[in-house]
């Protein structure tokens, strides 16, 4: 896990490995979802990653053997402190299968993950009814209402 600067004075939210060109509509999403879900104090690691090192992190962690689009680690609740995976082979992917851009997808992707950090989950149907539907509501707003 990535470790952060935890100071008082900024909210941060940091971009690793992801395109230079796609960093403002995806920090638009993470701050968009953050504002959304009343979280005033934050500081998140988002980090692009390949398949490989997202199924490391999903058996060290999680004690599943697969890759996940994205993953989630809350590590300071209090002070909303956390580091967020996303997969880029599996984010390619996904983009073309649901006919969104890879920007939409990730940016759909930060939104799912932050998310996870605010204590959404997706392991059973009700659940994630009440995930996605938020995720849509946020992502729609972000790229056809923003």
């Amino acid at each position: 896990m990535q470790g952060l600067s935890i100071g008082r004075k900024n909210n941060n939210v940091n971009f690793i490995n992801f395109p230079k060109r796609y960093i403002s509509i995806l920090k638009k999403a993470a701050l968009n979802t953050l504002k959304s879900e009343k979280i005033e104090k934050y500081q998140i690691n988002f980090v692009i990653v390949s398949n490989k090192e997202i199924r490391s992190l999903n058996a060290k962690h999680r004690k599943i053997k697969r890759v996940t689009d994205v993953i989630s680690f809350l590590l300071i609740p209090k002070i909303f402190v956390g580091d967020i995976y996303v997969s880029k082979e599996r984010s390619q992917k996904q983009a073309k299968k649901y006919g969104n851009t890879w920007q939409q997808e990730l940016a759909y992707l930060i939104i799912h993950g932050v998310l996870h950090l605010c204590g959404y989950t997706d392991y059973d149907v009700a659940n994630r009814d009440k995930m996605f539907n938020r995720q849509d509501e946020i992502f729609k707003f972000l790229f056809y209402n923003g």
